[in-house]
């Protein structure tokens, strides 16, 4: 008899997790920006990484193992402060005012 496909699913996720266990895995899903996907083709690449779950793991694993001094300038959002300058500020109002950029040097 002919299993369903209800049944054929089942079969096939049990098989995937009997395996995922026996390796000491996870599924997980990821969603990324395309940016993102950019990003770890390129790591990839530079690497030698066949796939970029490989990019991540080794990135993440590594992270996690150096020090947290290192790790901390790898992980943080940083970014530069952005200070505005009176002139940029005037230019900023008299667009705002006029809908008109006007740039003089």
């Amino acid at each position: 008899m002919a299993k369903s496909n209800a049944q054929l699913q089942k079969d096939k996720r049990a098989k995937e997790k009997a395996l995922f266990d026996r390796i000491g895995a996870e599924k997980r899903s990821l969603i990324v920006s395309k940016a993102l996907d950019d990003a770890l083709l390129i790591l990839g690449e530079r690497r030698s990484f066949e796939e970029w779950q490989e990019t991540m793991s080794t990135l993440i694993i590594n992270l996690a193992a150096a020090p947290a001094v290192d790790a901390e300038r790898f992980a943080s959002m940083s970014r530069p402060e952005l200070v505005i300058k009176e002139k940029w500020s005037r230019q900023l109002e008299a667009v705002a005012a006029t809908g008109i950029e006007s740039i003089s040097e």
